[in-house]
């Protein structure tokens, strides 16, 4: 009987745990991951890239290919330089000093590496208006010096990239070299003198991730 009793006891202490155990519940709710992006970024040609205002003869020597030419630093501490053609067959004298252009840039993620693609082909830089066969000018060797972030005051280049500062903002200059018209005797020149005014001529400037 004591044996009984005490498997009893036993049952019955196993039947209380059992219904005091506390009854596992579970729920389930879908959960969501979101990113916005934003690759957009503000870019402004603050200053367009000016030689200033000069004198400019195309070579009147009748010497096929020689031609003058003002570099435009970007660098704004350095003076424009000019080389005229062998004889001064093609000159250019410089009135009124220029200054090299100017791009800013906004909203890109702070403290940012970007790259900066400048054109390799040549561009013409032509009068607004001109008869046919007037000379032009053209532009080339386009280089940039950037202004702000971890390379200020250096030449942008591969090893030196724009960087931007902590608020996302970053600028450069860019210059270049601008060519008076090459005299060929084959070509139906009208007038080998320029007709004064202002000159212009585009070009892309990119600036990327």
């Amino acid at each position: 009987m004591k044996n009984i009793s005490m498997v009893a006891k036993a049952v019955g202490l196993a039947l209380v745990m059992v219904a005091s155990a506390p009854v596992m519940a579970a729920e389930t709710e879908n959960a969501t991951a979101s990113v916005t992006v934003k690759n957009a970024f503000e870019m402004v040609v603050a200053k367009p890239l000016n030689f200033g205002e000069i004198t400019a003869v195309v070579d009147l020597a009748d010497a096929d290919g020689v031609s003058a030419s003002i570099t435009m630093s970007p660098n704004p501490t350095e003076q424009a330089t000019v080389v005229n053609g062998a004889l001064n067959a093609a000159t250019i004298r410089l009135l009124v000093p220029g200054e090299p252009g100017e791009v800013t840039v906004a909203g890109v993620a702070p403290y940012s590496e970007l790259s900066v693609t400048l054109p390799t082909t040549p561009t013409n830089v032509v009068a607004a208006s001109a008869p046919p066969g007037s000379p032009k000018f053209v532009l080339s060797a386009i280089t940039a010096y950037i202004t702000s972030g971890d390379n200020d005051g250096s030449l942008y280049a591969a090893d030196k990239k724009l960087t931007a500062d902590g608020q996302g903002n970053a600028s450069f200059n860019f210059g270049g070299t601008l060519t008076t018209d090459v005299y060929v005797a084959d070509t139906n020149v009208i007038d080998r003198q320029y007709q004064d005014g202002e000159f212009t001529g585009t070009f892309p400037i990119t600036v990327s991730y």
